[in-house]
């Protein structure tokens, strides 16, 4: 049987139910948005304060902090299953506390409780993902991450605005539910049962992943696999190890340089701030509604980005999606320079800052924002993923933070079109990153891909040259 007609179905089936505790995590951040208006209204059960609401905003990036390092410490000593499922825990717990919460503190705790639970899954997700995945389809799979993330939010807004306080943390609570229900019948990862040698359990892994691969393709992946996690595990992994080899430097140069021009974009700002970015434009629709509309539109172009990460690759997505969310910030930018700068009359324009911000969080969802997530599991190897995915994660929430306070302080002081150039210039330098630092990983299999980023590759043909043939570089 050819790999085009291997059935992939099993592997589509565990990335979606592991994705569900991202689907959980997304609706923690979306609750917010309807739900904090409620709270602050004189008759709401649990009065709250801007103040308040701010620090419930926020508890949850706090929160995320310890969750990343906890991610890093069990990861490999439990297995990414197993720590998928016990993120889902304060995942799940954080709604009960919503529901019963009777002061604004109970809020706190739930949303730094959820925070942990994010934290782990943010960690652990890519790296179950990455393992589990066909080479032929891990971009596609890796994508799931943030469109769940997107689909929490939307699942959030849409029901947020229409019923009660009550009622929405009760929606929200059954998304757990169904993650806990579906995904513990999943596989762990065939990789991590090679690192605790179970390799009898990593074979059976493996075939219910690949249910229609042949004995001699499912003894290949094998035996790529425990090549891979033989060379990962000669040392035990440590923080210094992932600035002992090449590869690993790389790795996170690239995997820290892509969030760092993700951020740098003005991604967590712009995402606070649409209501008040989208009112400048005077266009007359409801705030409530243009967030659900734009919620919409980003799980599409999620969806779009599942669909087109493995057709067309990880660095023409990259690439032609970071210039264009680059000219539609220096066009939103051009529109606040005209407006307060030059004090240029741009009554009936608005419609222009509305697409170009709209049009940049859209595109920035079809390549930049997920894949610089997805390919964190594919990047490191086995031995370091655990606490390279961690501190990756920890690097992205500083650099949102700073963004997210920042923009406030440079948009006072300079002019929000300062904020804006800001974010385009970075998007711009981000091409020339992307373009010479950032590999093409498709259709790679993970120890193709550390080979690469080691040189390996290059190193072996150079050696086999004077023989007049090529050899299939294998590592022991």
């Amino acid at each position: 049987m050819s790999e085009s007609r291997i059935k992939w179905w099993m592997q589509y089936l565990a990335a979606i139910t592991a994705t569900l505790s991202m689907a959980t995590s997304g609706s923690h951040i979306g609750w917010t948005s309807p739900i904090l208006p409620k709270l602050k209204s004189p008759g709401s059960h649990v009065l709250i304060t801007s103040d308040d609401a701010s620090w419930i905003a926020s508890f949850v990036l706090l929160g995320s902090i310890p969750g990343n390092i906890l991610a890093a410490f069990i990861v490999d000593w439990l297995g990414r299953k197993m720590c998928l499922l016990i993120a889902g825990i304060p995942l799940a717990v954080s709604w009960v506390l919503i529901i019963i919460a009777w002061q604004p503190y109970v809020l706190y705790i739930s949303r730094f409780i959820a925070g942990i639970g994010l934290g782990v899954s943010y960690v652990v997700c890519p790296m179950y993902i990455g393992e589990i995945a066909n080479k032929k389809i891990r971009g596609s799979l890796g994508s799931f991450i943030k469109l769940m993330v997107t689909f929490g939010e939307l699942y959030a807004h849409a029901i947020g605005p229409f019923v009660s306080y009550d009622c929405l943390a009760y929606s929200c609570a059954v998304i757990p539910v169904v993650f806990f229900l579906t995904f513990s019948w999943m596989p762990e990862s065939p990789y991590y049962l090679l690192m605790v040698n179970r390799q009898d359990k990593a074979m059976t892994n493996l075939k219910r992943l690949n249910r229609y691969a042949t004995e001699d393709q499912l003894e290949e992946d094998m035996e790529q696999m425990q090549k891979s996690v033989v060379r990962d595990l000669r040392d035990k992994g440590h923080i210094w190890n992932l600035f002992d080899t090449p590869g690993n430097r790389k790795a996170v140069l690239i995997s820290f340089g892509l969030q760092l021009v993700l951020q740098f974009s003005g991604l967590a700002a712009i995402e606070s701030y649409t209501q008040e970015i989208l009112e400048e434009g005077d266009a007359g629709l409801s705030a409530g509604i243009a967030v659900i509309i734009l919620s919409v539109l980003q799980l599409v172009a999620g969806v779009g980005a599942a669909m087109l990460v493995d057709k067309l690759g990880r660095r023409p997505l990259l690439l032609v999606t970071t210039l264009l969310g680059g000219l539609s910030l220096t066009v939103a930018g051009t529109f606040y320079l005209l407006k307060f700068y030059v004090s240029m009359n741009v009554t009936g324009f608005g419609w222009v800052l509305h697409a170009s911000i709209i049009f940049y969080e859209l595109i920035i969802a079809l390549g930049l924002n997920p894949l610089s997530y997805m390919m964190l599991g594919e990047l490191f190897p086995t031995n370091v993923k655990g606490a390279a995915v961690s501190i990756a994660n920890l690097w992205a929430s500083l650099m949102a933070f700073i963004v997210s306070k920042m923009y406030q302080v440079i948009s006072d002081s300079y002019g929000v079109y300062t904020s804006f150039a800001w974010f385009a210039i970075s998007c711009f330098l981000g091409i020339v990153f992307i373009l010479f630092m950032v590999p093409e990983t498709k259709g790679k299999s993970l120890l193709e891909i550390q080979e690469e980023l080691n040189c390996r590759k290059k190193k072996q043909l150079k050696s086999t040259k004077n023989n007049g043939e090529i050899h299939i570089n294998t590592l022991a």
